[in-house]
């Protein structure tokens, strides 16, 4: 499902160093960059609780951004971007700067997304012991169609098989993986691999 930027406004700055940083954050501000797209590099700030307010509370840090750029003695602009690095405080847990990547509505952005595992595998209610590998994928999207998650139905998944990227089918995006990736596998029940061993001890004894 297509989503729209989430629009925040950031204020051109033409100073710099850790003291005028430093000054910002007591301020409630948060300093950043804005640079891509063979566009101007320049430093900026965001207000801490309006940015905290435009971050889309389920995709958090794939967010769109619609910058509405302010500088003295020129008209606002707009710009498309997300964040392409951050740095938080240790301690307090808070956003200390921010980098902005502007992006094209229309052309593909690299980023990953959680992924979330659903259904109760055959092979696991046979007895067997499911295996997940991962939390993340790397997908390819315009921005306004990056998901929240990708989803996994594992349902169908027996005893000794694997689920892999290649058996995925997605929507509106790309996946960025290699597709012999496992993210799925159900160990055949322990019971059954026992019972194995008793029948091919009893074939030794009749031989």
């Amino acid at each position: 499902m297509s989503h729209d930027a989430r629009v925040l406004p950031a204020q051109v700055r033409h100073t710099h160093g850790k003291g005028v940083a430093r000054s910002l954050r007591r301020a409630g501000r948060v300093p950043g960059i804005l640079y891509g797209a063979g566009g101007d590099r320049f430093s900026l700030s965001v207000d801490r609780r309006e940015l905290e307010k435009a971050i889309d509370p389920t995709r958090r840090w794939n967010t769109w951004f619609k910058l509405t750029v302010k500088e003295e003695g020129q008209a606002d602009r707009s710009e498309s971007c997300m964040v392409i690095d951050r740095q938080v405080d240790p301690l307090r847990r808070e956003v200390i700067h921010v980098d902005f990547l502007r992006v094209d509505p229309a052309k593909e952005v690299d980023t990953q997304v959680p992924v979330e595992y659903v259904g109760r595998p055959i092979g696991v209610q046979a007895g067997g012991k499911l295996k997940t590998y991962r939390r993340y994928v790397k997908i390819a999207s315009v921005p306004g169609n990056i998901p929240v998650k990708v989803v996994i139905n594992i349902a169908n998944l027996d005893g000794d098989q694997t689920m892999r990227i290649s058996d995925l089918q997605v929507e509106g995006f790309r996946l960025r993986e290699k597709p012999n990736a496992p993210l799925a596998h159900v160990e055949a029940p322990k019971v059954k691999e026992a019972e194995a061993g008793e029948d091919d001890k009893k074939k030794k004894k009749k031989k």
